[in-house]
């Protein structure tokens, strides 16, 4: 079953797990714990017992624990060392010592490095870097001599420049034209660019002591969260500044929990360390090549954990971090705290009036005078306990006034879909012995195998509804969640499907009305014309597949029988595509899912009516639930009568995409779960057939014929 906003389609599909690495999903916090002893060596060997989170003081679980040793476990993909050279704030001769001391350590065993490393350089001209990180010591340290094969990135504009005013007590070893917040965008766009790679990464940066900038409560927030999800520890590293100038940064290191206490000090480079899980480094000796060397050995032996962040109600919820180690002399460092925010987690729906599906049709008919919009206003502020079958609901298709209530009766019954039927279309018939259900199965076996193949070529008319939540109040960043899950039309559109050689594909030529689905790519559904049905069959036969009831049908009862297929028995796969693996809304998360739902089949045919399918998602994923129903009729094709595709509803709740701008970096953040809905109705059906004439001959035949 795949799924996936921007690309959702249930097709069948080799089962799969492949997740994109370094992908963190919103209210699971990822951490990178470096255990050192007295002596500051890293400690191995621990296990996930050995360590304690305390989340605002108090224990919390922890979900997932990995150990690497640089021996038996090695991380993958590796730890990288980032190194950066800020020739913007430093001087002429400041540079040449931090570029030299940069070469000493690449060049170090030959040019040979036990970890990739990245460079990147921040002058007057904006921020460049290498094309890719690299063990190759002596090509980069090349790079860092020549300043070749660093690729732009950031370029300085003439508007931020303006704004990077020199401070009044900058000073004298600072450069003359130091523009302290140009290292602070930097080390922004940094983050975000590293926030699209995975694996763990070690920053030194050579700068100053002291803060760069005003104070903002929002960079503080952004700063924390943007490093975290990149997994980068700061180590800002002091040079070239007497001990007396040096600044007091241990009072601005317990976390900033309002706009109200955010004080310039919290955005000094040594408070940024120290909160990112790295720390403030200083070298009385200048000897940047040893600063070095003493950061890259925390790239290979730290843990890797993760836990679920609590919910909250309140944005950006200051929460302080620190691991226990039961070990005596020990200690650990990681991430000083983060920020909680409620769209972490769905929220509970907008109470609304659950009424039946009787109840529901008797307010239609007591709507008689009431305006098209109130009657739709009605509608979207209910929902209904039991399923209304698709005959119910077209028994009102020209009887409700309007296409807007209409629509949104249509939403409304379509949400319904994966319901219990009312009790009045549940027979009290005795269920059938176990000989008369596989005999059941069997009729359904040999008629997906046999007769599903044998379909003539044909094409029919597809029209989609789609249907979504209405977009956020103006304003509404993409911390805020809100429990509002009602639905409205955004697009409908036409297109000819193509049945051949039991194959289906669109004729996107074909397409009429506003195609969101080109637009948007939002859900599609493929396989339903009979793959799907072949795929959920296989996998309920090796699963669980039991009696669940007779249904009232229109010509005679109807059998239903409910499946649950784990996941290791699993043809399908979720996908959700737009995911912030790389930042920029692209790349796909794919996991392969167990699944469950009901099949409604003729006893007496074997056909299959109706089936449902739901994915079984686990927590904190970016797709929270997918949905497909799919329903069966007979169709006259060609003089024939074959039962074919009439309907299906797809539903899917996923998490928002935010297109957001900072520090001069593009990006994507996922916002609050938002529900989608397609629904799709097949008609239209005809026989794909050509004729030919034989000509002997080179005979001229008038243009008329």
């Amino acid at each position: 079953m795949l799924a996936c906003a921007q690309e959702t389609a249930l097709i069948p599909t080799p089962g799969a797990d492949s997740t994109l690495a370094g992908v963190e999903w919103e209210g699971r916090i990822h951490l990178d714990v470096t255990v050192t002893d007295k002596a500051g060596k890293a400690v191995s060997g621990l296990a996930s017992t050995d360590l304690t989170l305390l989340d605002n003081g108090q224990p919390a679980k922890i979900v997932s624990f990995s150990a690497f040793d640089a021996v038996q476990s090695k991380p993958d993909p590796a730890a990288e060392i980032i190194l950066v050279i800020d020739a913007a704030n430093h001087t002429k001769d400041q540079t040449s010592d931090e570029q030299l001391g940069i070469q000493n350590f690449l060049r170090q065993n030959g040019g040979h490095l036990a970890q990739p490393v990245e460079i990147y350089r921040l002058s007057d001209m904006g921020l460049s870097g290498t094309a890719a990180p690299s063990t190759d010591g002596n090509a980069l340290a090349e790079e860092v001599a020549q300043k070749s094969g660093l690729q732009e990135i950031v370029r300085s504009r003439d508007d931020v420049q303006t704004i990077l005013t020199p401070q009044a007590n900058s000073p004298s070893f600072r450069n003359p034209s130091f523009h302290p917040q140009s290292a602070l965008r930097a080390l922004g766009s940094i983050a975000l660019i590293e926030r699209r790679k995975p694996g763990r990464k070690l920053m030194v940066w050579v700068g100053y002591s002291g803060p760069v900038g005003e104070s903002s409560f929002e960079w503080i927030t952004e700063f924390l969260t943007r490093l975290r999800q990149a997994r980068i520890s700061l180590f800002g590293v002091t040079f070239w500044q007497r001990p007396d100038r040096r600044f007091a940064y241990a009072g601005f290191l317990g976390g900033v929990r309002s706009p109200g206490d955010a004080k310039a000090g919290n955005l000094a480079f040594e408070v940024l360390a120290e909160q990112s899980g790295g720390s403030a480094m200083e070298e009385p000796d200048n000897d940047l090549t040893r600063l070095i060397d003493k950061c890259v050995q925390e790239a290979s032996v730290f843990y890797t954990i993760s836990f679920d962040a609590p919910r909250t109600e309140q944005l950006d919820d200051y929460h302080a971090l620190s691991i226990e180690v039961d070990k005596p002399g020990v200690r650990a460092r990681t991430n000083a705290g983060y920020y909680d925010q409620p769209v972490y987690y769905d929220q509970v729906p907008v109470p609304a009036e659950r009424v039946t599906v009787d109840e529901l049709e008797k307010m239609l008919k007591n709507s008689h005078g009431e305006s098209e919009a109130e009657l739709a206003r009605k509608l979207s502020y209910v929902e209904l306990s039991e399923r209304m079958s698709s005959a119910r609901l077209l028994s009102w298709k020209g009887r409700v006034h309007g296409a807007k209530a209409w629509t949104a009766l249509v939403a409304l019954a379509d949400a319904s879909a994966f319901l219990a039927p009312p009790a009045a279309e549940i027979l009290v018939n005795a269920a059938p012995d176990q000989a008369a259900q596989q005999e059941m199965l069997k009729k359904t076996s040999d008629y997906v195998r046999e007769t599903i193949p044998k379909l003539p070529d044909f094409y029919a008319t597809r029209t989609t509804a789609r249907f979504e939540q209405p977009p956020g109040k103006e304003g509404q960043t993409w911390k805020t969640a809100t429990g509002e899950q009602s639905l409205r039309q955004v697009g409908r559109w036409e297109a000819t499907v193509h049945y051949r050689n039991g194959f289906e594909e669109v004729d996107a030529k074909a397409v009429k009305g506003k195609s969101v689905e080109q637009e948007q790519g939002r859900l599609k559904t493929r396989g339903t014309f009979g793959p799907i049905l072949i795929v959920v069959l296989g996998d309920a036969a090796r699963s669980e597949l039991a009696w669940s009831r007779w249904e009232r049908g229109a010509d005679g009862p109807l059998a239903v029988f409910r499946y649950r297929v784990p996941g290791n028995h699993s043809e399908y796969e979720v996908s959700y595509g737009s995911i912030l693996a790389d930042g920029v809304s692209t790349g796909v998360f794919r996991r392969a899912t167990g699944y469950q739902g009901e099949i409604t089949i003729d006893p007496a045919s074997g056909a299959v009516l109706r089936l449902t399918g739901e994915a079984d998602l686990e927590p904190n994923l970016p797709i929270d639930r997918f949905s497909i129903l799919v329903e069966y009729g007979p169709v006259e094709i060609g003089g024939g009568t074959h039962i074919c595709l009439l309907r299906s509803v797809a539903i899917a709740r996923v998490r928002k995409i935010f297109n957001m701008e900072e520090w001069g970096e593009a990006f994507t953040i996922y916002g609050p779960f938002e529900n989608m809905l397609d629904d799709v109705a097949f008609e239209k059906y005809h026989m794909f057939h050509g004729e030919a004439r034989v000509l002997s001959g080179f005979e001229d035949v008038p243009e008329k014929k």
